[in-house]
């Protein structure tokens, strides 16, 4: 099997077929568009909460070159979710049978959330910028696909985040938590290095997109900084609405 098919390949192999056809009866579930009306921004504390109860097939928002109301350019959303069933993981730009689109190359990552909200962290889990050759579609299933052997294997709270080819997030010092994600098919482990910062480079963002999900709700989300204005550190479990 080839490294860059290997995805693909792996998700449409008998057993992965069986979790996704189990995971088709709700796919007629909500979906998130909160982007659309308050820009999802991209940091921990920051992103925007997926606070809407029962399971989220998808979330749908823009990217774009133009500048922000408080400034800065909107090159990444980044999503606060909670994970159900890590078995059925699923984050998809791809299309075809995945489902999910973007009007650009788009690149996903998938982030571990730790801490309190308010000062809460993103560990670097797994990130692919193309599904398989020839796609600018991205794809993203339960396990890294890069020879690590890492697989998400743990539900609980997660950070989502979308953005267009060149657009890549930095840990501490500078280093970037993947490097280039320039093999396709490959999904690679960011070794839980921690979220700092953002870089842009190559293409402008610029688009719409709609981001496939299985496993994931919303259930249960904080909104990610809201508490550390509030003070309120151990309301953390009951607020399941805010924004």
């Amino acid at each position: 099997m080839s490294q860059r098919h290997s995805l693909a390949s792996l998700l449409l192999s008998a057993s992965a077929v069986a979790l996704f056809a189990a995971s088709a009866a709700s796919a007629h579930g909500p979906s998130w568009e909160g982007d659309l009306l308050d820009d999802a921004k991209d940091k921990p504390n920051t992103a925007q909460g997926v606070t809407t109860g029962g399971p989220i097939t998808s979330i749908t928002g823009t990217l774009g070159s133009y500048p922000l109301a408080g400034g800065g350019v909107d090159f990444v959303d980044m999503y606060l979710i909670r994970l159900e069933n890590p078995g059925v993981l699923k984050i998809s730009t791809f299309g075809n049978s995945f489902g999910g689109s973007a009007a650009f190359d788009s690149q996903l990552f998938l982030f571990r959330a730790t801490g309190a909200p308010g000062s809460m962290k993103a560990l670097g889990l797994l990130a692919n910028n193309d599904g398989d050759d020839g796609s600018t579609g991205s794809l993203i299933g339960p396990a890294a696909t890069d020879g690590s052997g890492f697989i998400v294997d743990a539900p609980g709270l997660y950070f989502i985040a979308i953005a267009a080819f060149g657009v890549n997030p930095f840990t501490t010092g500078g280093d970037p938590i993947w490097g280039a994600l320039n093999v396709p098919g490959q999904v690679r482990f960011g070794n839980q290095a921690e979220l700092v910062d953002w870089a842009a480079g190559g293409q402008s963002p610029g688009g719409s997109y709609t981001i496939s999900i299985a496993g994931f709700s919303g259930n249960a989300v904080p909104a990610p900084g809201a508490l550390a204005l509030l003070g309120l550190g151990g309301l953390a479990g009951r607020l399941k609405r805010r924004r």
